[in-house]
């Protein structure tokens, strides 16, 4: 080999120099190769990014609800969807290609031209005009950007006409409560010349007297109910105290609240008959104001000119699957097609003029959709021009809202709605109450655990809200559900009659005469031990004090206490049913031994249990009126009706 390698070097050099040259080759071409494809993956995933980004901000552009076009010295460079959508503002005209045309196109008044040129090379300000249409209103913003490459013009254009109709609204509300203020106040104030002007020489009469003092509480409870209507727009934002309330209750109490109301007098209303309704959960005054401004809506605009039938408004109930159903219908002018969709928008009136005429604010209906909303229900309008409308409200039935509670509460949550946390705080606290009261030995721990943890603690006190209602189980808090909202209409007649007559001797009667025998015997009782006890009673020679010995006259006076106390109870439940009992009816296949009072009560072909409320306390310091109605004492001294005159000018329709 080495003999070859001398005799042979050249070529043996020649030979390495090859396969080096060949190895470095085949290196570079591989290295090249893998290099490139290394490179081309990071363009692929650079252009990707770029493409996702682009699709993400085109994505954005589009859907932000701004129309959006870029221009620059060559004509347009982008436009977005929304600006060829947008309604009413290219008109079914394809988009400006330069930015001359578009300014030539949209200058309408609003010197849209003479601002862009005047500010074309500012780059720190913005051009604003409004574009103005049959049917709408534009703002268009322009904004110049100047690179080293040339300048783009980016176009921006907003539909602001909902944001002008409500400031215009507001507007027109700020003067109709000036307007309706100024006239209670004036009263007012032009009392103070009545009373300066007395003196002891001159002393005005008592008719006089009374005259003043009732125009000084008409105008300013007229005053606090333009203030009430504000109160409880704002009090639908938060939450607030609710417990279970009975619809027919609520109807009766509606109705006698717009007895005073202006043209009530001219106006038949009906109410449904022999009909006891599902109970409901909510707050008892919101959902009274839905009725009274749904009444007094009605009210307001049933007359029109040419009207030749008589003046009626119909309100009827029915239960539709787990909801009950409010309908207050009346043939009226009815509302057109074109306001429809606006009726329960704040400061809304329809047809200027005549809501002129008969007044209001426009915020009657938005506080009824508000009240509807915050109550999980749904209203709806049917409605044709001088044929009448019909509004419906659906709110959820008290047992459907408990279930759902208990179905999430059996997952360990509550729920994220005011609406429904506020009935599982509701059923916590009678949850509380029965465990006690019926001895759940296994629930009272629990509950002890529940009321100790501190108002602050919320999630604490959720988990362990949730641990007392699954605690109970299907059974014991269906029972309970039950026992909240049944009502059996025959032990409660007579309590609606004592409280409708304002009078409770109706039921004190009653239960007098179903306890009478057990009077008598226990009268004939106590008579045998007071002779007992004086017949075997010795006298000693020094008289210990003895206790009291009731009398025949005490003892009857203390029960009559009682039975006051306890009828009392009974009637300041929150449990008004109709004044028109319910008839059961007894199968004849069925035997007295048999019969099942409580399955026999029909409430509805759709619900068949009879329901009653829980016992309420009155909270204290309410911002609501008290909406009810007031003894005849009182009548000439205050205003029963809590919608005065004043909602026929601040609550529209």
């Amino acid at each position: 080999m080495i003999a070859f390698i001398t005799s042979h070097f050249a070529l043996c050099v020649v030979g390495v120099c090859i396969l080096v040259f060949a190895g470095l080759a085949v290196g570079y071409i591989v290295g090249n190769n893998v290099y490139n494809h290394h490179a081309d993956e990071q363009l692929n995933k650079t252009i990707e990014k770029l493409e996702y980004q682009g699709r993400i901000s085109s994505s954005i552009i589009d859907n932000v609800g701004l129309g959006v076009i870029t221009y620059d010295a060559g004509g347009i460079v982008y436009h977005n969807r929304t600006i060829e959508i947008m309604d009413g503002f290219l008109k079914e005209e394809s988009v400006p290609q330069t930015m001359e045309a578009f300014l030539d196109r949209f200058e309408n008044g609003n010197h849209l031209k003479s601002d862009y040129l005047l500010n074309s090379e500012n780059t720190d300000t913005a051009i604003r005009v409004n574009y103005s249409t049959d049917k709408k209103i534009f703002e268009i913003k322009i904004l110049h950007k100047i690179y080293e490459n040339g300048k783009l013009d980016i176009v921006i254009v907003d539909d602001i006409t909902q944001i002008k109709d409500d400031e215009r609204r507001q507007k027109d509300l700020a003067a109709n409560v000036s307007h309706e203020l100024k006239t209670p106040l004036t009263v007012i104030r032009a009392s103070e010349l009545f009373i300066k002007n007395i003196t002891p020489d001159n002393m005005p009469s008592y008719e006089e007297i009374k005259k003043w003092g009732t125009r000084v509480i008409t105008n300013a409870v007229r005053m606090q109910d333009i203030v009430q209507d504000f109160l409880t727009l704002s009090m639908c934002q938060d939450i607030v105290p609710m417990t279970i309330v009975d619809i027919g209750s609520i109807i009766n109490r509606a109705v006698a609240t717009v007895a005073e109301y202006p043209g009530r007098d001219k106006v038949e209303i009906v109410t449904p008959e022999n009909m006891y309704y599902p109970l409901v959960f909510g707050n008892e005054n919101l959902v009274m104001r839905v009725v009274i401004n749904l009444l007094t809506n009605a009210i307001k605009y049933i007359s029109y000119e040419g009207k030749t039938e008589a003046n009626h408004v119909e309100i009827s109930v029915s239960a539709v699957g787990d909801r009950i159903g409010i309908e207050v219908s009346d043939n009226g002018r009815g509302v057109p097609e074109k306001d429809v969709d606006y009726l329960f928008e704040r400061f809304f009136r329809v047809d200027n003029s005549g809501s002129r005429e008969a007044g209001g604010s426009g915020i009657g209906l938005a506080i009824v959709k508000d009240i509807v909303d915050m109550h999980e229900g749904s209203i709806s309008v049917s409605t044709e021009l001088f044929h009448g409308s019909s509004f419906t409200v659906l709110l959820p039935v008290a047992g459907s809202v408990f279930e759902s509670v208990y179905e999430d509460a059996k997952t360990g949550i509550v729920s994220e709605k005011n609406y429904f946390k506020n009935a599982a705080d509701f059923m916590a606290v009678q949850a509380v109450e029965a465990a006690r009261s019926m001895g759940y030995e296994d629930v009272e721990s629990i509950a002890d655990e529940y009321e100790s943890i501190p108002a602050g603690q919320k999630q604490l006190k959720e988990q362990k809200l949730t641990e007392l209602l699954k605690a109970f189980g299907d059974e014991r808090y269906t029972d309970l559900v039950d026992e909240l909202t049944f009502i059996e209409p025959d032990m409660l007649d007579d309590a609606v009659s004592a409280i409708e007559d304002n009078d409770f001797d109706s039921v004190e009667d009653t239960e007098e005469e179903a306890s009478d025998t057990a009077d008598v015997n226990e009268d004939q009782a106590a008579s045998e031990e007071e002779i007992a006890e004086q017949t075997e009673e010795e006298i000693p020679d020094e008289p210990e004090p003895k206790e009291h010995v009731e009398t025949e006259e005490e003892r009857a006076a203390r029960e009559d206490r009682e039975r006051r106390e306890e009828a009392k109870a009974i009637l300041t439940q929150q449990i008004l049913p109709r004044a028109v009992p319910v008839k059961v009816k007894v199968s004849e296949e069925s035997s007295p031994e048999t019969f099942d009072r409580k399955s026999a009560v029909t409430v509805h072909p759709e619900e068949t249990q009879v329901r009653k409320t829980a016992p309420r306390k009155k909270r204290k310091g309410s911002l609501f009126l008290d909406l009810t109605p007031e003894t005849e004492d009182n009548s000439e001294a205050e205003i029963k009706s809590a919608v005065r005159q004043v909602l026929d000018e601040t609550e529209g329709k």
